[in-house]
């Protein structure tokens, strides 16, 4: 998180939108179930829509033209060879199931008995793109229907059952195929696993599964670091063309690592932070968006939505999400800080003074808390109390310009001229557009209590503000 950077509505409206998309679950799980009523079906699920159902050894041929291509042919010399592997006889079926289970191409094509369990698979992966159910069924003189050999393990939990297509493709009823859209995977996963017990966990039951998800998630984390490395980079880059390039590749790695671990909330965290550091607001929120749905409970993702509320000047929307994330983490010292930000911006005194204190509190060392606890008391025209937040900004950080010119202010509503002529000086020699920022700030306040500056001093700011 950065103080300077990083929730939808709570409460009741945290709610809705929970009761919304359980809502949305239901429906389609009664789409499924629905049309299921009509026939004796068999399920297939897919992360995304493909343009035929097929086996995995009619894809790797597809692009063979031959008019006769026998894929039959060529499954029965894949089994001819694996026989040199086995230790025992075994009937065809059964050692094209076992090849299909260890993850070979074979001319079968995975169904199951149970409308959830496809569910499952339409969404476990491929985050950003609809999912589908396809509905099959049982029995057709165009493919034959068997169950695999009690020897595979994980074929009971996913209830599974094999299509064999003499081409390798069957072609469902359009009208039997559900469409999963994407920003329902997530909710469909959690529903499925909660009420239901369906999860990668008891799906990949065995220690292949094991195997195959401890490398999945090992690929996924090595992803995600990656793209922190690459953010962490951009952070310190000394040139736009270089952040600009950082930016891209750490959300390039954040993205992939994703789409191997779709429920990776860190890596959608700090995509949003990225996405909001290039502007990109509506994919950060997003961003957050999901990571909320995946993890209420997480503190840092309504930080961070909060702050791209606040840059946007939806000042209400911020202060929730700061709600949230202080109720989540009451130690969180930004979430002040940046909570009392939006109160002064709003002229709430009072309120952003009470939150900058409870920042000042968890974190003693929080510089930009007492710097804008300063110009909060500044605006109330408590110029004392002000002046002493920024001497205790500069004692912490000498090398802050922002304190120097608000104290320099301070000084100029105290009429303390050669003080806020040294401290207006300093901010300028360390970066501070003084002229510009008198413009913006203390120029409002002389035109309404009616003082002018001195010839130096407004010849330094811009002009006599007073003629």
């Amino acid at each position: 998180m950065s103080e300077e950077f990083g929730k939808d509505h709570i409460g009741n409206d945290k709610n809705a939108n929970q009761q919304d998309d359980l809502d949305k679950v239901l429906e389609k799980i009664n789409e499924i179930v629905k049309k299921s009523a009509t026939g004796d079906y068999i399920y297939r699920g897919e992360t995304s829509h493909h343009q035929k159902v097929s086996s995995g050894l009619y894809r790797e041929y597809s692009e063979i033209d031959a008019e006769h291509f026998d894929i039959e042919a060529v499954q029965k010399d894949i089994l001819r060879k694996a026989r040199d592997y086995i230790p025992h006889e075994m009937k065809d079926f059964e050692l094209t199931a076992t090849l299909q289970h260890y993850g070979d191409k074979t001319n079968l094509i995975d169904f199951t008995t149970d409308c959830l369990v496809a569910l499952f698979f339409a969404c476990d992966g491929k985050p950003e793109e609809p999912g589908r159910v396809i509905l099959l069924q049982r029995e057709s003189e165009d493919y034959e229907v068997e169950k695999p050999p009690g020897t595979i393990r994980r074929a009971e939990a996913q209830k599974s059952i094999f299509v064999q297509a003499p081409k390798g493709v069957v072609e469902p009823d359009k009208d039997n195929v559900v469409s999963v859209p994407a920003d329902l995977k997530r909710s469909l996963l959690d529903h499925l696993d909660w009420h239901h017990d369906i999860s990668t966990k008891t799906i990949y039951n065995d220690l292949q599964g094991f195997i195959e998800n401890r490398e999945l998630h090992g690929n996924a984390y090595t992803e995600f670091y990656y793209g922190l490395t690459s953010q962490n980079r951009a952070e310190s880059a000394k040139t736009q063309g270089e952040k600009k390039r950082l930016n891209e590749a750490s959300i390039k790695h954040y993205t992939e690592a994703i789409r191997l671990t779709p429920n990776l909330i860190e890596a959608y965290n700090n995509r949003g932070y990225v996405y909001a550091e290039i502007g990109d607001v509506a994919r950060a929120i997003q961003d957050f968006n999901t990571a909320i749905k995946i993890n209420p409970e997480n503190a840092i993702a309504y930080y961070n939505r909060g702050d791209i509320y606040r840059r946007k000047g939806d000042f209400d929307r911020a202060i929730q999400d700061y709600n949230t994330a202080i109720e989540l983490n009451p130690k969180d010292a930004i979430a002040y800080h940046n909570r009392g930000d939006i109160y002064a911006e709003i002229g709430d005194f009072d309120r952003a003074i009470q939150d900058f204190n409870t920042a000042i509190e968890l974190n003693p060392n929080l510089t930009t808390a007492y710097d804008n606890r300063g110009n909060t008391y500044r605006r109330k025209g408590d110029f004392d109390q002000a002046i002493e937040d920024y001497n205790t900004a500069i004692l912490q950080k000498p090398e802050y310009a922002k304190a120097y010119y608000n104290r320099g202010a301070a000084w100029l509503h105290l009429k303390e001229w050669e003080k806020a002529k040294t401290d207006l000086i300093t901010a300028k020699n360390k970066g501070i557009d003084i002229v510009e920022a008198y413009k913006t700030g203390v120029k409002a306040f002389e035109e309404k209590t009616d003082f002018e500056l001195p010839s130096d001093l407004a010849e330094m700011l811009g002009g006599n503000t007073g003629e």
